[in-house]
């Protein structure tokens, strides 16, 4: 199990917490479903190195524990494969021989992994944070800015030219993104030199994230 968060030193997402998965059946699938409606899925397998070996500038030594972990499509291609040295924690260059690897009879390992990438840079966020990315984009698109989604934004010419509120815009957007949400306030706060918004929204997944957006 993973927990992500914002490292504080970098500004990037990041893994903060892990840990093991015991007992659990080995190979593992996760299916995947993205925000595009894309299914994959990532199968992890572990295995024992038999002997000590060498794969390009990395030595394996007898008794590591290897992962490999390949993402599949829906039909059945396979779009990225990685090996890892668990014990010692690297990246292979290549797939070890066969005859240097037993697959372990259950997992017994962490089934955690970079996916090729470095410590610290791996960046897996709910999707939830990437709807708020959106809506707190929208309140600061002008409507009829994009070419593609017209219906979405704020018409801030209009109503710096007629002094009014866009109140009837703002309810709009949350509605179109109180979907997205358990829970969804969007409030616009008063006597401010520029526009700007109080959002308090729920995640799906229960997390409380309250901000503020001058637009």
């Amino acid at each position: 199990m993973r927990n992500y968060g914002i490292d504080t030193k970098t500004g990037k997402w990041t893994t903060l917490t892990q840990s093991q998965i015991i007992g659990a059946s080995n190979p593992v699938t996760y299916p995947i479903q993205s925000v595009y409606g894309v299914t994959t899925s990532i199968t992890s397998t572990l295995y024992n190195a038999l002997t000590t070996f060498n794969i390009g500038a990395s030595t394996v030594n007898n008794g590591d524990i290897l992962q490999n972990d390949v993402i599949i499509d829906s039909k059945g291609n396979i779009l990225y494969s990685v090996w890892q040295d668990i014990t010692q924690n690297f990246i292979l260059s290549s797939a070890p021989l066969p005859t240097n690897i037993a697959q372990q009879t259950g997992g017994f390992n962490t089934f955690l992994n970079n996916y090729g990438l470095t410590v610290g840079e791996q960046i897996i966020v709910d999707v939830s944070y990437i709807w708020l990315a959106t809506l707190v984009q929208t309140l600061r698109l002008n409507t009829n800015e994009s070419p593609f989604y017209s219906n979405y934004g704020i018409p801030a010419e209009r109503s710096v030219h007629t002094q009014i509120a866009p109140d009837l815009a703002l309810n709009t957007i949350q509605s179109q993104f109180a979907p997205y949400f358990a829970s969804l306030a969007i409030i616009k706060q008063q006597n401010t030199t520029q526009p700007t918004y109080n959002i308090s929204a729920v995640f799906l997944n229960g997390t409380v994230i309250q901000t503020v957006v001058a637009t």
